[in-house]
């Protein structure tokens, strides 16, 4: 099969691609459903705070090896992918500099475990969990996302959760099999970097050049790589912060809701990041109408999503609490309900910022924005992490996330080119209004159920059919979109039964 029949000449349906990540991101919050309390009465507090807190470490060479990377890829790749002896071109020289970058985040992260005695304790868990950092580089996975080539993506992640779900009961029996259990991120990464090795090759076949052009990469890199740096620092800095100032059983209270919240926000964030290669090939082909309509579009889809998302976790966020880790997690549940309200402000952050800002070329704005709330996130850390513990935090998260929204939004230049706002305020309106149904509901079944899971369960579904059904009443054009879909496949599927039949 020659490269043009394959992956230049197809355009991917946008929203096939959004059901397959959106599965795929629904699978990374059905596993760790299961595996994740657990993991917490297996390790305890102290364990998964040990492998939380190098995580958080490990981060932040993470970033550097990466250097803005996979986004630069995404947004060049895509205006590049229809010239072969040009993207192959593209591909090498990234790939060439992603290496020298992964080559240097090792020296880095070597100097530092040396020169910090407080790491020297944390030496094997750092040097076990910094494996994904090359494994991460060697498998070249935005090339598959420049393509849309999401059905690949979905099923190996079906696949590594599997397998890591079986290797989490075979080899996690105990408090000390904290190495195991951080080994199982690594073994993920392994099977994403060899998989990912040989099937891009249907696209291209990455190798090193000696002439990577730097002067022409590396100044839009740097941009990128900066701002990633900033967003690293408020959204995981407050975990080495809290581990720093207060120990690890309080970053293991905080590893709970954290983890539900990043489950949830990049449930969420799937839906738009389907959207930015397209997006990006929009703005190279100066297709100005086109871009506005699919923009439009992700903003009206995930208001309707993201609203009653961020206010149903708020209205159950102790019975999460409880199911996830045990009673004694309740304390953790004021923690959930501060990050249930900043993810709201991150999923509207992150359509300016990775997708707006990015396509377009106005990243800058993103760096500024970021490290301003990165100085805001870690001086109000200094300040409410001895006082509020983990739910200071999570505090300091919700105010950075809602300062980089605004700010970012404020920026924005001619805004109507992009974003067709009467349509987006008439969506934002009726989840507003459907998530006001939502919290009273919750509040009333509250009164009358006691048993957890039997309330829990109740206020999950009942808010699903009452939301649905203020949607179909305020007559929601994106609830009437999906609505027509679910028929049309419905009918579908009946006709091929019949013709079976």
């Amino acid at each position: 099969m020659s490269y043009q029949k394959t992956a230049l000449t197809k355009k991917k349906n946008l929203g096939f691609n959004t059901i397959l990540n959106v599965i795929k991101s629904g699978l990374s919050v059905l596993f760790p459903l299961i595996t994740y309390p657990y993991v917490l009465r297996v390790l305890g507090e102290e364990g998964v705070g040990k492998v939380s807190y190098v995580a958080s470490i490990i981060s932040y060479f993470s970033l550097i090896a990466m250097l803005g990377i996979a986004t630069y890829g995404i947004r060049e790749g895509a205006k590049r992918k229809n010239q072969r002896a040009e993207f192959t071109k593209f591909v090498n020289e990234i790939f060439t500099i992603n290496i020298y970058s992964t080559i240097l985040a090792y020296v880095l992260l070597l100097g530092t475990v040396l020169l910090l005695p407080e790491l020297h304790s944390y030496s094997k868990l750092l040097a076990l969990q910094s494996l994904s950092i090359v494994l991460t580089t060697m498998s070249v996975d935005w090339v598959n996302t420049i393509f849309e080539d999401f059905f690949l993506i979905t099923i190996r992640s079906i696949f590594t959760n599997m397998l890591t779900l079986v290797l989490l009961f075979l080899f996690v029996r105990t408090p000390d099999d904290y190495y195991w259990y951080a080994l199982l991120t690594v073994i993920t990464n392994g099977i994403v970097c060899v998989s990912n090795w040989f099937y891009v090759r249907r696209y291209v076949k990455p190798r090193i050049t000696f002439h990577p052009n730097l002067g022409q990469h590396m100044r839009p890199l740097l941009l990128l790589f900066s701002n990633s740096i900033a967003i690293s620092v408020y959204a995981n800095f407050d975990t080495t912060m809290l581990g720093w100032m207060k120990g690890d059983y309080y970053v293991g209270l905080y590893a709970v809701p954290v983890k539900i919240y990043t489950i949830m926000k990049s449930m969420l964030a799937a839906i738009y990041v389907v959207a930015i290669p397209r997006l990006a090939a929009y703005i190279g082909e100066k297709k100005q109408q086109e871009y506005k309509t699919v923009y439009t579009d992700l903003w009206g889809y995930l208001s309707i999503l993201l609203i009653p998302s961020g206010i149903g976790i708020l209205c159950i966020s102790r019975e999460i609490m409880i199911l996830m880790g045990g009673t004694k997690y309740a304390v953790s549940t004021p923690t959930l309900q501060i990050l249930s309200i900043s993810l709201i402000f991150a999923i509207f952050g992150g359509l300016i910022t990775a997708v707006l800002n990015i396509t377009i070329g106005t990243e800058r704005d993103n760096l500024v924005a970021t490290v301003i709330s990165a100085i805001i996130n870690c001086g109000l850390n200094l300040i409410l992490i001895p006082a509020f513990n983990q739910n200071g935090a999570a505090f300091t998260t919700l105010l950075s996330e809602a300062f980089v929204f605004v700010y970012c939004f404020a920026k924005i230049e001619n805004k109507n080119n992009y974003l067709d706002f009467s349509i987006i305020r008439k969506a934002i309106l009726d989840a507003v209004l459907g998530s006001a149904i939502i919290l009273i509901f919750s509040f009333i079944i509250k009164q009358f159920i006691d048993a957890l899971l039997l309330r829990m369960i109740t206020i999950i579904g009942g808010s699903i059919i009452l939301y649905a059904l203020s949607l179909f009443v305020l007559k929601n054009r994106y609830f009437a979109n999906v609505l027509n879909i679910a028929k049309k496949g419905w009918n579908q599927a009946l006709k091929k039964i019949g013709g079976k039949l």
